[in-house]
């Protein structure tokens, strides 16, 4: 495809590959995106004449002819000719990731692969110099405050045959790209804290013969011209470490901790890093490539692979590993651009991916959380912090508008999905107290029972209207509160204190009633409930209407339900009218639409974030629509638009009015492997597992069912329909029930 902005780095360890083709460089670090400073990254072949050809990573150098990349989940090839040779120039890099296989997933090395192959034609061209049998390949690197060491053959296990050693400071101050975001906002708050750390990295050949570069920045090797399935490539290992506090971790009462990348307690330096990543170069790379295969084996799109892809890589950029003491540990991933560790409404949508492949991840996530409530002393009860703090020295709750009702519903949906998807108890027993204090906020809020929310109203679809983030009696977050007293009910109930659970049952089904009734105006649920606009305030208390009716109170959205889906994946769900719900889906998707997706309202339809479109298509695929998938081509759009000629932001969630770049979001992609065989699974069903799988039978496919592999030994269940439209499960491990299961569409 088409040369673009590309993301490689390694799973919550931050070490960190930024292509860009059209700045010709690579934006590099051992500490991840927006740590980073850009580099000279020169890879290429010599033609027998002599002339370099390279990658577009550098600013000197010719071009090889027809530059293009190939992307996988966990790699990206670039490839380019040379014209007058017949030659064909390739560079692999990959970034190994297995899912729950954490010394995979974390060690910071990359591995890489160049080989040049003889090609047969070349556009029309008909005269070609004579195909040489061997050509001297290249990697050089220029670095600005870099000491760069080149080291011929050294042929020990932590150094190869030869290689590139770098050393540097990074100043632990995140920093965005001033061209790109166009912001006058400072990238961090005045007085945190900053402190550089001292970076180490190696590059190193596993194939002998290496030699310097003339120029004395780089490692050379000469290589036969072989066919493309000959094996015959020049492999590097390219590993990093950083053995300094990389987080300062601020408590409420002022105490710091600082952490330390978790992979120190595995290697202690670079030597211990490089000795593995040569030593498991091998398995490492068979598992990886299988996680790879067993994506590209699912009926995906083009557009859905491509952005699964994609946003893949740019969430892991955002994730830290920390380790905090001797024991310790701490997960979070950054908000992009924002800086912001782990907010709570981000973390909702990446739920799709860690119920898919890494549960521990969520659940270390509620412990995290759970440590920054606040009491609520009117409802009796508690409030979430919005996210775990900001920049390099995290403090708990950075945001200076709280988003309350949102953030409380947001939890308790998690809790409930993660208790019922995994079975996993001590998890929810040690939040039995929370569970109780959220849910009476959320309880209080309805101060004129109304079903809707009259306090705590700010959601965080952040520059959207004034109607569709401030409004009282917001239909989005009436019906996501409703569900998250349904949650708390089945929760406390599965805790075994039924009579605390009851109150919240009535509450949600009450709410379900009445918000029907408010708020369904015949092919959809209004924006918000009452037009009355006064009283319409932003967060810092501006007025932000004097109509006497708020724009677009009645628009069509495609947020309305977002609360349902993760309550319908674990098979619970509200008494909402399924006819409402599709038709909800259906109408908000059609009126909404723009050229990149649907924007937050039909008032506002290129206000898009690609990520709620995201959540919207796993919705619609689990109320029985079958065109959601086809809306992802639009997604991709954005992405390519978004990354080619002088623009550069890595996966993006909003069009213009908006810089959400480099941002993690993305990842919801990853719930299409849950959406589109409609899978469910509830491990706490009255009768034992309740497993199911209900794709369409019209469409011959074959979907990974990932939430239920034993990723150990390798066995990944593989739900297919064949042509005839028969559904069944290859290598079955759970009993897995295929076909419709008509919900109760009660709560509990």
């Amino acid at each position: 495809m088409q040369l673009m902005t590309w993301t490689l780095s390694r799973f919550g360890s931050r070490f960190n590959l930024l292509m860009e083709p059209y700045r010709r460089r690579v934006m590099h670090s051992a500490v991840g995106r927006f740590l980073d400073q850009p580099m000279e990254l020169m890879v290429g072949l010599v033609q027998p004449d002599g002339e370099e050809r390279v990658m577009p990573f550098c600013s000197e150098g010719r071009l090889f002819y027809n530059c293009e990349q190939f992307e996988r989940v966990n790699s990206v090839t670039y490839r380019g000719l040379c014209e007058k040779y017949r030659l064909r120039f390739e560079f692999n890099i990959h970034s190994v990731f297995y899912p729950q296989e954490e010394a995979l997933c974390t060690i910071p090395a990359f591995y890489l692969e160049m080989r040049a192959n003889p090609v047969d034609r070349i556009r029309w061209r008909q005269r070609f110099e004579k195909l040489p049998e061997k050509v001297r390949l290249f990697i050089r690197l220029r670095r600005p405050d870099t000491r760069i060491t080149i080291h011929d053959e050294a042929g020990d296990a932590a150094h190869g045959h030869g290689g590139i050693e770098l050393d540097y400071k990074a100043t632990m101050r995140p920093k965005r790209d001033a061209e790109a975001m166009l912001s006058d906002e400072p990238a961090v708050n005045e007085g945190e804290d900053v402190w550089s750390v001292a970076c180490r990295e190696r590059i190193v050949s596993l194939n002998p013969g290496v030699e310097a570069h003339p120029a004395g920045d780089g490692l050379v090797i000469d290589l036969p011209v072989s066919e493309a399935d000959s094996g015959i490539k020049w492999r590097l290992v390219w590993g990093a470490h950083v053995d300094e506090p990389i987080l300062h971790l601020r408590s409420r009462d002022e105490s710091t901790r600082e952490a330390r990348f978790k992979y120190t307690r595995r290697w202690a330096d670079l030597d211990a890093v490089m000795k593995d990543a040569i030593a498991n170069r091998d398995q490492r790379l068979i598992q990886s490539r299988h996680f790879e295969k067993l994506i590209d084996v699912a009926a995906l799109t083009a557009s859905q692979r491509h952005l699964i892809c994609q946003s893949f890589q740019s969430f892991n950029s955002n994730t830290w590993w920390c380790g905090v003491g001797d024991q310790d540990e701490w997960f979070s991933v950054w908000e992009g651009s924002s800086f912001l560790h782990s907010v709570v409404d981000v973390e909702y949508n990446h739920a799709l991916f860690y119920l898919t492949f890494w549960p521990r991840l969520l659940a270390m996530l509620l412990d995290q959380w759970a440590q920054g409530t606040r009491r609520h002393s009117e409802s009796g009860g508690a409030v979430l912090a919005h996210d775990l703090g900001h920049g390099a020295a995290p403090a708990v709750h950075s945001v200076t508008h709280p988003m309350e009702v949102e953030e409380n519903a947001n939890f308790v949906i998690m809790l409930q999905a993660y208790t019922r998807w995994t079975g996993d108890l001590p998890v929810l027993e040690s939040k039995r107290d929370l569970v109780q204090d959220l849910a009476r906020y959320l309880a209080w809020t309805d101060q004129d029972q109304s079903g809707f929310p009259s306090t705590g109203l700010v959601n965080s679809l952040t520059e959207p209207s004034a109607t569709v983030r401030y409004a009282p009696k917001q239909t989005y977050l009436a019906i996501k509160r409703a569900a998250a007293l349904g949650a708390a009910a089945d929760l406390l109930r599965i805790l075994d204190l039924s009579g605390e659970a009851q109150p919240y049952d009535e509450m949600a089904e009450d709410a379900v009633r009445k918000i029907e009734k408010a708020a369904w105006l015949g092919d959809h649920f209004a924006v918000a409930a009452d037009p009355a606009a006064p009283g319409l305030t932003s967060a810092q208390s501006n007025p932000l209407t004097t109509a006497d009716k708020m724009p677009g109170w009645d628009a069509y959205s495609i947020h309305s339900i977002n609360g349902l889906l993760l309550p319908i994946m674990v098979g619970r769900s509200l008494s909402f009218d399924p006819e409402h719900l599709r038709g909800d889906l259906i109408s908000g998707t059609r009126e909404a639409m723009s050229r990149y997706g649907c924007g937050h309202s039909s008032v506002e339809p290129e206000n898009v974030w690609i990520s709620q479109n995201l959540w919207r298509d796993c919705l619609g695929h689990y109320l029985g629509l079958n065109w959601p998938a086809l809306l992802c081509g639009r997604y991709w759009d954005l992405q390519v638009m978004s990354n080619t000629h002088e623009q550069s932001f890595g996966y993006i969630d909003t069009y213009t009015c908006n810089a959400l770049c480099f941002y993690p979001r993305g990842v919801s992609s990853m719930g299409y492997f849950l959406a589109q065989p409609r899978l469910t699974v509830d491990r706490l069903a009255p009768g034992g597992p309740e497993i199911r799988v209900n794709p369409d039978p019209s469409i011959p496919q074959r979907w990974p069912l990932f939430p239920l592999a034993d990723w150990a030994i390798g066995r990944i269940p593989i739900c297919v329909v064949d042509h005839k439209g028969n559904i069944s499960i290859e290598a079955e491990i759970d009993p897995i029930k295929i076909g419709a299961d008509e919900p109760s569409l009660k709560i509990g």
